[in-house]
């Protein structure tokens, strides 16, 4: 079962004499739930700029598709320039290569620098992700601190009767 904050904020505990503080435990599962919906947007925000670098990625791959075929009619061009003019077609072609070669280096970058900011992103993830898994364990044992105690204090009650 996952746990949403407000599942930690209205959790309630039974009480036994001498038993933890309610408001204490209540100010903590309060920042614990501050925390994890914290960090529960933050994790939203991440996917969705994930999101739209990957449409921006899948848009820059359909520009370089474009941009192939825009190579590839301006290579026919050419050809049937040719005919006319040999000359004239040389200069057409070259000025139309360095454009496509060009506009393809830029695609070509961008196209990296998104893939390297969803690395990015995807780090960022597993540090948040660890942190969690830290926390969590954190609070763990600090339930098995209590757990711990209580045992020991229920030995000395025992030990008094």
């Amino acid at each position: 079962m996952k746990l949403t904050p407000q599942d930690i904020v209205s959790q309630t505990f039974s009480t036994r004499f001498k038993g933890l503080d309610p408001d204490e435990v209540k100010n903590f599962l309060q920042q614990v739930a501050e925390t994890l919906e914290g960090e529960i947007q933050e994790k939203e925000e991440m996917k969705a700029r994930i999101e739209k670098l990957r449409e921006d990625l899948g848009k820059l791959e359909r520009k370089e598709e474009l941009l192939r075929d825009t190579l590839i009619a301006a290579q026919r061009f050419s050809s049937e320039i040719k005919a006319n003019s040999h000359k004239e077609a040389e200069l057409v072609a070259r000025d139309a290569e360095m454009k496509a070669e060009e506009i393809v280096k830029h695609a070509v970058i961008r196209q990296m620098a998104i893939r390297e900011e969803i690395k990015s992103l995807q780090f960022k993830r597993k540090e948040i992700e660890s942190d969690i898994i830290h926390l969590l364990n954190s609070l763990k044992e600090l339930i098995e601190t209590y757990h711990r105690q209580d045992e020991e204090f229920d030995k000395i009650e025992y030990l008094r009767k």
